[in-house]
């Protein structure tokens, strides 16, 4: 949920930023920019508070590497902020193809996998440093990942088909 504030907060930012610029964002476009500035911040994140926040949260089964799943996810959070934010003009200049798509597809895989560290926290009855907030807190965290998931795939066009894109 705090993750919701931090990209719904950075997409409201993001469109009032374009407006002022007179280079307006559309909703997709603003979203993107949400959740681009978001996984930037979470992806950076796992570099700084790796073995206090992140590594806590990581399931018994995984945790012979849970330091190196941690900076795994970081780095993919890190890529995937990055090929959202970067603009489709660059990409045509560089002669690569818009990796936003890309981009939104992959973070979306990885919200539906990392689902189980919230899961185990959830059920561990653990707290996560830098997150003080009561047990209920982590019961609801992985009912919002459909919700990220279905951020993801918005803000990059995959998710609902506009009417017609079957026919392309």
């Amino acid at each position: 949920m705090s993750f919701l504030a931090l990209i719904a907060v950075a997409a409201a930012m993001a469109w009032a930023l374009s407006r002022l610029v007179r280079r307006p964002l559309d909703l997709r476009g603003a979203m993107r920019w949400g959740m681009g500035l978001g996984f930037m911040f979470t992806g950076s994140d796992h570099f700084a508070n790796a073995a206090t926040r992140y590594v806590p949260m990581i399931p018994d089964t995984l945790a012979a590497h849970a330091l190196g799943w941690v900076y795994l996810t970081g780095a993919a959070e890190l890529a995937g902020g990055i090929g959202l934010l970067t603009p489709a003009s660059l990409y045509r200049r560089l002669g690569w193809p818009n990796l936003q798509r890309q981009a939104g597809i992959w973070l979306a895989v990885m919200l539906v996998a990392v689902v189980a560290a919230n899961i185990n926290v959830a059920l561990k009855g653990q707290s996560v440093e830098g997150l003080a907030f009561g047990a209920w807190y982590y019961w609801l965290r992985p009912l919002f990942q459909p919700v990220f998931v279905a951020w993801a795939l918005f803000s990059v066009g995959v998710w609902p088909r506009r009417a017609g894109a079957a026919a392309r």
